[in-house]
């Protein structure tokens, strides 16, 4: 009996570690990979509950009430003039359809092999999706995100790579203008399955383009930001996400999302969504996801005039700069997310402020102190941001410097703050007869 008992479980042992072999990867990962199925509903139909519970109640954000619309569509990508014309100046979001037509990303990036084989050893950022509402960032290798993403509740959210960033090209909208030298950062967004984000904001607008799969997006205008328990990254920031679990909303709680309106738009490979400062939305990804995003600093002010080209040539093709053709204030090194500045200079820094400040008045010392400490994470040794924002004003109580205090700083004072960054980063030296 113990013989036949003991052939049964070796055989249903056999059978299970055969089933799990047919759903290996090329890398060895047992397992069954998640859902690539991207045929879902959205925006969804909402259905009235029985017994008093309020509509959506623990449903997903966008169960509670009709959308107000579409978000406004293009079929052409804008010139970097009327870009700011149409669509900036208006402060509204818009998708620009097939914007990234024809582009050879679209056929290289298609497959895993090729993102491994050329950039398998870099270092990325990997978003961890822990309990419900709680993740954690991980810093890994691509070719380890490559191995386990299709099986693993994470996505990738990192700083695009110098050397990835040579082939992902500069939207046209963005090639000329005010704006191409008002970049902040550029990010890159992959994942497997269904995932959901957070509803959050930034404080640049944001142009987010869908290279592969499809991205369901919920917009929402920041005067809304009090019916979602808002949290802001300081005082007086654009940026920020809300606490809530967008997957399961309790109405009985936040009974006023249901009067909160919103606006949506499902993106397909090709696509750009522009969304202007401030303005909340959620993300949901379907199928083998990945897009990348450019965030730039909004302005007072727009020349274009170095849009003018010169004439080209019969034969000649209109080159197109990528993303590593341009300049921006972030970067990423070894997968962290740093200054584009081996030394600070005063006119870098004067640039930053300027992009600090973006299209308000004041720079506030709150601001001000998280991109200090933003930049100084990586540094050795360094004062308080305070110290650094009293060089700025030479005021120890003030708490903002105006634009126009910004534009009128001393050399002297430039100089002092670039000095404070740039010996932060000198490496400690140790006297041996001290250790």
């Amino acid at each position: 009996m113990k013989k036949n008992s003991t052939m049964g479980l070796s055989t249903f042992l056999l059978v299970v570690f055969t089933a799990c072999n047919t759903f290996l990867p090329i890398y060895g990962k047992v397992g069954f990979p998640k859902s690539m199925g991207m045929d879902h509903q959205f925006p969804p139909t909402i259905t009235r509950p029985v017994g008093g519970i309020p509509i959506g109640h623990l449903r997903p954000l966008g169960f509670q009430r009709n959308p107000s619309g579409k978000v406004m569509n293009t079929l052409e990508m804008p010139h970097a003039h009327a870009f700011n014309i149409k669509y900036i100046k208006s402060n509204k979001p818009v998708v620009i359809r097939e914007a990234m037509k024809h582009q050879p990303i679209l056929k290289e990036w298609e497959n895993d092999a090729y993102l491994e084989n050329k950039y398998g050893k870099l270092n990325v950022t990997v978003t961890v999706k822990k309990e419900r509402r709680a993740h954690e960032y991980q810093w890994m290798t691509m070719k380890k995100f490559l191995m386990d993403y299709t099986y693993e509740d994470w996505y990738l959210s990192t700083i695009i790579p110098p050397e990835m960033a040579k082939e992902l090209p500069v939207p046209g909208c963005m090639r000329c203008g005010t704006y191409r030298k008002r970049l902040q950062e550029a990010e890159l967004w992959m994942s497997s399955g269904g995932t959901a984000s957070m509803l959050h904001s930034h404080e640049d607008h944001t142009l987010h383009c869908v290279l592969f799969g499809r991205k369901d997006f919920i917009v929402i205008e920041a005067e809304h930001r009090k019916h979602f328990n808002y949290k802001e990254k300081y005082h007086n920031a654009g940026a920020g996400y809300s606490p809530l679990d967008m997957d399961f909303i309790n109405m009985f709680q936040n009974s006023n999302i249901a009067k909160t309106p919103w606006t949506y738009s499902t993106l397909s490979p090709g696509d750009c969504l522009f969304l202007p400062a401030g303005y909340m939305h959620q993300v949901r990804s379907y199928g083998r996801g990945m897009s990348y995003t450019v965030l730039f600093a909004p302005s007072l002010e727009f020349d274009s005039s170095d849009c003018r080209l010169p004439v080209a040539k019969k034969d000649d093709k209109p080159s197109i700069p990528s993303l590593a053709d341009v300049d921006f204030v972030w970067t990423s090194r070894n997968g962290d997310r740093v200054l584009d500045a081996d030394k600070m200079s005063p006119t870098m820094l004067t640039h930053i402020l300027d992009m600090l400040i973006r299209d308000k008045d004041k720079l506030h010392k709150e601001q001000f102190e998280h991109f200090y400490l933003d930049a100084l994470q990586k540094a050795y040794n360094y004062p308080p941001a305070k110290t650094a924002f009293e060089i700025l004003t030479g005021n120890p109580g003030k708490k903002f410097i105006t634009r126009t205090e910004i534009r009128n700083l001393k050399l002297e004072q430039l100089q002092r703050l670039c000095i404070l960054y740039n010996d932060a980063f000198l490496e400690p030296t140790f006297n041996k007869e001290e250790l």
